[in-house]
């Protein structure tokens, strides 16, 4: 599969595409600045012996089969409608945090973006939960494995992305629809505070037991 990352040089975005590259996926970087993405896939590609490209955002959104949207939650207002043509009918996954920017708990992040892009497209929130440190380490120190929250409204399009959160290596849990985001856009912040008390390294996970 192709999988396209809009803003695929932050550490969130270049773990995911570490991860994928490694299931044998091909990756695509998009950028706002397409020399440093050409150099992180580069490296992405020295280091898993796989198929990464990168260039432009427009190109990323337009040869993504699965197109992630991991930009800064506040430049997607802008940006989003700028691409319409080549994100319509396709699945999105989106992984921002608005971080306060939205009506908490009347909306959502995802929910915010899927209007800014106005047209049709498959939206599943994920990976919104997860520090980008854990992404090399699925399994924790317990020998636990994480898990990723996700959520949408369309149900083939959340089957293909639990699939790929499998092969991230942690565990898919399934929120249910789209507007659950509205509860995981709230536990980011209180997990980063959690975090923050027990040594900030980034590697606590929110976790169901059952």
């Amino acid at each position: 599969m192709q999988i396209g990352i809009l803003g695929g040089t932050g550490r969130m975005g270049r773990g995911l595409a570490k991860r994928w590259s490694l299931a044998g996926h091909s990756l695509f970087i998009g950028s706002r600045t397409p020399d440093r993405a050409q150099i992180i896939a580069q490296e992405i590609a020295r280091e898993t012996g796989g198929s990464v490209q990168a260039g432009d955002l427009k190109t990323c959104a337009r040869v993504g089969e699965v197109v992630v949207l991991s930009i800064p939650y506040r430049a997607c207002p802008s940006l989003l409608p700028t691409l319409q043509e080549e994100l319509a009918g396709k699945v999105i996954i989106d992984i921002t945090n608005p971080f306060g920017a939205v009506k908490e708990g009347q909306t959502s992040g995802v929910e915010e973006n899927a209007r800014a892009l106005g047209v049709s497209a498959r939206w599943v929130a994920a990976f919104k939960t997860n520090f980008w440190a854990t992404l090399d380490q699925p399994v924790n120190k317990d020998g636990i494995v994480r898990d990723c929250f996700y959520c949408g409204d369309d149900l083939e399009a959340k089957n293909l992305i639990a699939e790929l959160i499998r092969q991230v290596g942690y565990r898919p849990v399934d929120c249910g629809p789209l507007s659950s985001a509205r509860v995981l856009d709230l536990m980011v912040p209180l997990m980063i505070e959690i975090d923050r008390h027990l040594g900030g390294n980034h590697q606590s996970s929110w976790k169901i037991l059952d």
